[in-house]
């Protein structure tokens, strides 16, 4: 529808802004019209409720704008929304989805506004496949999944079919290693491994693989420590490609041992398979108050 050098790695569960380290996330089995919520317990997902939804009117992953079709990969919800600032149509409550994400723009698929809304019309509730794209329920149902989501944090995850590995901590090892090779090789300044990382098609801002490779060398000579410290991490797989969020504390000090940067808030890292190994292709972050 439209509209952060430390031997000591923190890799342990903490509060990500207000909220307790368990922080539902909401997955979506589009073959059964579901929509569950899960608990995040020993890198597994745990659905603890279950909803029947409605979505797109025609089936399969959403590509192009107007296609009336539901988006499929691992979205975050972006904002809360509930009248007057939402049409009468979209019920007492609509979050938004943030679709087109990194990855479906690399893929060229356009469209926007998708959202989780509800409907003022209980009838569409019948059919399962009755939105231009959007996941809708109804107004009750909307008001309790609130309770579990909290924008701009909260995930949503999205499968044309939910099988029992996208749940399980043995389906998540090599995207582990993959994060835990990036973030010990920024730790310890280990420049031509924490490039590695990443995609060759990686862009940061305005900057390709090859400048970010230089951008990064400079701070890492600038710099005499760079602290990373990685809490509440979560890893997240699906067929398209996987995500790693965290909350991330960075800082850096100079010689003398003076300040140079702080920042704390979340951060996603967005990996793609490229020859055989997992890569980073995007990522992006969510500032929070130090």
């Amino acid at each position: 529808m439209k509209y952060f050098i430390s031997a000591f790695i923190v890799l342990s569960f903490s509060t990500l802004i207000s909220h307790a380290s368990d922080e539902p996330v909401v997955v979506v089995d589009k073959s059964k019209f579901q929509i569950h919520m899960a608990e995040y317990k020993n890198d597994s997902l745990v659905i603890f409720k279950t909803y029947p939804i409605t979505l797109g009117k025609n089936s399969g992953d959403k590509i192009l704008e107007g296609d009336q079709k539901t988006p499929e990969g691992i979205y975050r919800f972006t904002a809360k929304y509930g009248p007057p600032q939402i049409q009468k149509k979209l019920g007492d409550m609509a979050f938004y989805v943030d679709y087109p994400n990194s990855i479906d723009r690399r893929d060229k698929k356009t469209g926007y506004a998708i959202m989780l809304h509800a409907t003022d019309d209980p009838s569409r509730l019948e059919r399962n496949q009755d939105s231009d794209g959007c996941l809708v329920t109804s107004n009750e149902k909307i008001k309790e999944m609130s309770e579990y989501i909290h924008p701009p944090y909260s995930m949503i995850l999205i499968y044309n079919e939910l099988k029992p590995e996208f749940l399980v901590a043995d389906s998540k090892v090599d995207l582990k290693n993959a994060f835990n090779k990036w973030l010990t090789a920024w730790t310890t300044k280990d420049i031509d491994t924490y490039i590695d990382s990443y995609a060759e098609d990686f862009r940061f801002e305005a900057m390709n693989r090859s400048q970010y490779k230089d951008y990064k060398s400079i701070l890492n000579k600038k710099y005499d420590v760079i602290d990373v410290k990685a809490t509440d991490v979560r890893f997240y797989t699906h067929p398209k490609y996987d995500v790693v969020t965290f909350t991330q504390t960075y800082s850096a000090t100079f010689k003398n041992g003076k300040v140079a940067f702080l920042s704390r808030g979340q951060k996603r890292l967005y990996f793609i398979k490229e020859e055989g190994k997992l890569k980073i292709y995007s990522e992006d972050f969510s500032r929070m108050s130090l």
